[in-house]
C-alpha cells in the first residue's frame, strides 16, 4: 500500500490481511479432560506438622526491655515488658510445595481446521471497481484525496504517482 509514492504496509493477501478466514481455528467444543492435571506444584503429602508447632506464641516478652526503676506495682499495677515478634513463629504450618509428577502442562484448547475456510488462488485479482470508501476521523475540516489508484503493479502505481501527484508536490 503506497501513500504519497511511499510503502505504508505491505504483506501477503493470504495471511497478512483478513480476507480470508482463518485455515485454522479454535476447537470452541474442546474441554479439558477430566484425567489433565495442570497443576505444576502440589502439596507434599508426606509432609508432617512438627511437634508443638500450634504451641508456639506469636510475640514474647522483649528479654531487653527492664522494669523501670520507678515504677511502683501498687500505684501502677503489676509490670509487663512490651511484646516483640517471636523469630520462631512461622505463621499458620503449610505443607511444603513439590512439583507434581502428574503434571501435563498448562491445557490450551487445541487448533482444528475452519469449515468455513475455502482458499481462493485468484484472491489477488481485481474486479472492477466503481466506489471508493474513505472512513476518516478527524477534528478539522479540509482533507482532499485525490489521484487514487488501484492496481496489482508497483511499477505501474510508481509511474503514475511520478506523473501526477509527484510532478505536483511541494518541495
Amino acid at each position: 500500500l503506497l501513500v504519497d509514492n511511499r510503502e505504508r504496509e505491505s504483506g501477503s493477501m493470504y495471511t497478512d490481511w483478513d480476507i480470508l478466514p482463518p485455515r485454522k481455528i479454535k476447537d470452541v467444543g474442546a474441554k479439558k479432560p477430566k484425567d489433565w492435571d495442570d497443576r505444576e506444584y502440589i502439596e507434599d503429602p508426606d509432609a508432617v506438622k512438627p511437634e508443638g508447632y500450634d504451641s508456639i506464641p506469636r510475640e514474647i516478652p522483649d528479654p531487653k526491655d527492664k522494669k523501670p526503676d520507678t515504677w511502683d506495682d501498687d500505684d501502677d499495677g503489676i509490670w509487663k515488658p512490651r511484646r516483640i515478634p517471636n523469630p520462631a513463629y512461622k505463621g499458620q504450618w503449610k505443607r511444603k510445595k513439590i512439583k507434581n509428577p502428574n503434571y501435563k502442562g498448562k491445557w490450551k484448547i487445541p487448533w482444528i481446521d475452519n469449515p468455513e475456510f475455502e482458499d481462493d488462488p485468484d484472491l489477488y485479482v481485481l474486479k472492477p471497481l466503481k466506489y471508493i470508501g474513505i472512513e476518516v476521523w478527524q477534528v478539522k475540516a479540509g482533507s482532499v484525496f485525490d489521484n487514487i489508484l488501484i492496481c496489482d503493479d508497483p511499477e505501474y502505481a510508481k509511474q503514475v504517482a511520478d506523473e501526477t501527484w509527484g510532478a505536483n508536490k511541494e518541495g
